[in-house]
């Protein structure tokens, strides 16, 4: 048992290098950030553009080490936009094996937001895990905030944007309170590699980009972002109604470990943790799940303490509530009817390959409940965190091609390819950039086009969003609807001169 939680975590390793063997980049960030690489290698390197105006939305370094990677692998290979993401996942397992066991890292791998986004082309995974090595320098030194810590968090500001630093201080001032210690000078000395790392590319950038560049990432970007909530009207208990979905499958195993309280000084400091990216992120007006992966490795490392410490009543509950609602979603997916399901989803639940995710689901359940009923608390939350794993490893060698079809552009690229012309003489009119793996590169040179420039294309072919065509239809009236797609959801229709 006591090598179980290790070889437990080679497997989820593994796992998560399924998906990449057959997935496209889905439509929505993943496709974006491909145009931005494919920019960044016609010139804009330094300074990343979308579709030719300066990209602010994320600082480079993410895009920089992607643009690197696809010297090696090519534009359309899968690898360089989600190495970054695998490699950040297993430095970040190790690094939660350190700071509290194998089961820290087990259940920080588990998390189903962290395991599905590191097979993903997001940054979100090697933000996570630059904070948590800063968090584990400031914990190893008794609180201190560390040069080696702000090197980590600069890093961290340099891949997803100020919100690094915002809660590395948040967890540095909750520290000091808990622990009732003033802040020294060498903590201030920490503060120099936290903002000399971005202002090393901010300064050029803004020089480089002018004043536009500097309102675009200084009042729409970060202050936009900070107040916007006004406009969103996210609610300050947003993240919290959201986590049993954010912490997903260990929301029951949390509550327990917090309501029994058995914290020792590293169970404080992942409550620290926790509070430094929650109410920060509260704060904020742009309130998004995906933000809480930088809370994970703080619940997994209080989650492992509470295991750790031995079978108790509280846990095995937890883990059987949990076990017994995958067993209900397994068994609603056998049983529900396409009739039963509004739109035009309702087939997908009549498929085989399908229903057979749920059965999975359904049986791996069971039988965790059954082998771990009168075991002990870790080998029952081993085998929780695997049951969505099993089911979802399953889809990843088996379902692929379905979330392909449904979610990648692989059906506007037939689109394309099936008019017979130059790409030069497609337009996109509110369509998603295109990227396939092994894609002819020509097809890029397809246009994307605002109204007012579809206006003046003089396209052979007009590809449009079905819901905003209205506002081009003074354009369109002057084609012929030849074909439709759909992608992530929506439908698309193909307009011919």
């Amino acid at each position: 048992m006591r090598r179980a939680p290790a070889i437990a975590l080679a497997i989820v390793v593994l796992s998560v290098l399924l998906s990449p063997l057959r997935r496209e980049l889905y439509v929505g960030d993943e496709t974006k950030y491909s145009q931005v690489v494919r920019e960044m290698r016609a010139g804009s390197f330094f300074l990343p553009t979308l579709n030719g105006s300066p990209f602010t939305h994320k600082p480079p370094l993410h895009f920089w080490i992607v643009d690197l990677l696809t010297y090696l692998f090519g534009l359309f290979s899968i690898w360089p936009y989600v190495l970054p993401s695998l490699v950040a996942f297993v430095l970040l397992l190790w690094l939660m094996h350190r700071f509290g066991g194998p089961m820290a890292a087990f259940v920080c791998g588990t998390s189903l937001l962290m395991w599905g986004s590191a097979q993903t082309a997001r940054m979100d995974v090697a933000f996570a895990a630059l904070l948590a090595l800063a968090a584990y320098r400031i914990y190893r030194a008794d609180g201190a905030l560390t040069i080696a810590a702000g090197v980590a968090t600069g890093l961290a500001f340099l891949v997803k944007g100020p919100m690094a630093p915002v809660i590395i201080l948040a967890l540095f001032a909750f520290e000091s309170i808990r622990r009732k210690r003033k802040p020294n000078a060498k903590d201030a000395l920490a503060l120099l590699p936290m903002l000399l790392l971005p202002l090393l590319w901010l300064v050029p950038a803004v020089i480089i980009g002018g004043e536009p560049y500097w309102r675009e990432i200084f009042y729409k970007q970060t202050v936009g972002r900070a107040v916007g909530a006004w406009v969103h009207k996210s609610p300050p208990w947003f993240y919290l109604v959201r986590a049993p979905l954010t912490l997903m499958p260990w929301f029951f195993l949390a509550v327990a470990a917090l309501v029994r309280r058995r914290f020792d000084d590293r169970g404080r400091f992942a409550m620290s943790w926790i509070l430094a990216v929650l109410v920060p992120y509260t704060l904020l007006s742009s309130k998004l799940d995906v933000y809480m992966i930088a809370m994970l490795p703080a619940v997994a490392l209080l989650i492992s303490r509470f295991v750790d410490n031995g079978d108790d009543a509280w846990g095995r509950r937890a883990n059987a509530i949990m076990l017994a609602l995958f067993a209900i979603i397994g068994a609603a997916g056998l049983i529900v009817q396409p009739h039963q399901i509004k739109g035009e989803d309702g087939a997908l639940i009549a498929r085989y390959d399908v229903r057979a995710l749920f059965a999975i689901l359904l049986i791996a359940a069971i039988v965790a409940m059954i082998v771990t009923l009168r075991g002990r608390l870790v080998a029952w939350t081993i085998a929780t965190g695997f049951v969505p794993i099993a089911a979802l490893g399953y889809a990843a060698l088996f379902l692929v091609p379905l979330g392909n079809e449904m979610a990648s552009t692989q059906p506007l690229v037939r689109a394309i390819e099936s008019q017979h012309i130059a790409p030069e003489q497609v337009a996109l009119y509110v369509c998603p950039h295109l990227w396939v793996r092994g894609m002819d590169p020509s097809l890029t040179r397809a246009r994307q086009v605002d109204a007012d420039a579809l206006r003046t294309a003089n396209a052979t072919v007009i590809i449009a969003r079905r819901k905003d065509a209205t506002e081009v239809h003074d354009v369109l009236r002057n084609y012929r609807r030849v074909g439709e797609l759909r992608m992530i959801g929506k439908w698309f229709d193909v307009y011919r001169r």
